[in-house]
């Protein structure tokens, strides 16, 4: 089973992506036993996860539109919908932190791996923020070069990916039954999405 690529943002018409999640070139592991029915508490907690995942995903997919009415009302559109996806990042990576610990040995790693994830998002949109606000609205080369250096800093973004945390979902036994019984999971389960 392979977990899907995970989208993060798409801000100010720029992708803001954890690449390259599932399917990438590597050795297939070995085929292993197959494991036990995984307990009620172990499918719990990893839909939660899960869920807090897909639901950052879901979100960025609704952030405020872009007013392009003039430079200005750009400018507030573009700190409004930072702002909503920082928002939605913080919340995913406190809501990873308050998982507390998993009921499956192993899975530690992981949803540290998740959180620290989440907060590096966090902490690039703030950055992509504090560069925002400094964006003179009133002459267009300065306005120009204001944003370049905002998407400079969303593209950053596109280094970020979560392969190491999907890896370890997929390599735990566990972890991989709970979250084909997770109907949170659903969303994340899957072959690699098709190219964009």
């Amino acid at each position: 089973m392979k977990f899907r690529s995970t989208s993060i943002a798409v801000l100010a018409a720029v992708p803001l992506a954890l690449a390259g999640c599932a399917g990438g070139p590597g050795a297939a592991p070995a085929p292993a036993p197959k494991p036990s029915a995984p307990s009620a508490e172990a499918v719990a907690w990893t839909g939660k996860m899960c869920g807090l995942i897909s639901g950052f995903s879901a979100s960025q997919q609704n952030l405020p539109e872009i007013d392009r009415s003039n430079t200005a009302a750009v400018k507030d559109s573009v700190i409004n919908r930072i702002d909503a996806a920082t928002r939605s990042a913080d919340d995913t990576a406190r809501g990873l932190q308050d998982l507390g610990a998993p009921p499956v040995a192993g899975a530690e790693q992981l949803g540290d791996g998740f959180q620290a994830s989440f907060t590096q998002v966090r902490d690039l949109l703030s950055g992509a923020r504090a560069k925002a606000e400094q964006v003179d609205p009133t002459d267009k080369q300065r306005f120009q070069e204001g944003m370049t250096a905002v998407q400079q800093e969303l593209d950053k973004g596109g280094q970020l990916n979560l392969q190491d945390e999907l890896t370890q979902l997929e390599q735990n036994q566990q972890l991989n039954a709970a979250a084909r019984k997770s109907p949170e999971c659903q969303p994340l389960l899957g072959g690699p999405q098709p190219p964009r």
